[in-house]
């Protein structure tokens, strides 16, 4: 389905994108957190959230510009998501979708999720990661090839 079809009365698809560093030794923990909360955004209308944890070996930059390319940068100059989130070595980068039917159902869901006691419960417990160190956004989805 074309992007301009979901358009019509309906708001173009919307995603809420994060980026954090997480201690490695708590992957499993981070886990379970992140299923609780992505049910209960399901429950507010996100249509889907997606986590990924990054894969180190294949996240050099070697594999992301043409070869003659990365011959005018000097090696490990270029940004990587490491380095924008501030990682520790002892960290791993995880990114979130947390994708919206549009941008309207999205403003309601986390409106709603946020205060939902579930949600709230969490600030009493024990951090698994920095939250200084996330970074997050919201985007308009301009390219979608299934």
């Amino acid at each position: 389905m074309k992007l301009s079809e979901l358009d019509k009365g309906f708001g173009m698809p919307f995603c809420d994108i994060s980026i954090v560093p997480v201690p490695t030794e708590k992957k499993s923990a981070y886990q379970k957190f992140s299923e609780r909360m992505a049910v209960i955004y399901r429950e507010f209308g996100a249509s889907r959230v997606t986590g990924f944890w990054q894969d180190e070996d294949a996240s050099d930059g070697a594999n992301f510009h043409a070869g003659n390319a990365l011959a005018t940068y000097d090696t490990g100059s270029l940004p990587n998501f490491r380095k924008l989130a501030g990682a520790a070595s002892d960290e791993t980068i995880v990114l979130t979708i947390t994708e919206w039917p549009s941008r309207k159902a999205r403003d309601r869901g986390v409106k709603a999720a946020v205060s939902d006691p579930r949600i709230q419960a969490t600030v009493d417990e024990e951090p698994i990661f920095d939250g200084k160190k996330l970074i997050a956004g919201g985007f308009t989805v301009e390219l979608d090839v299934n």
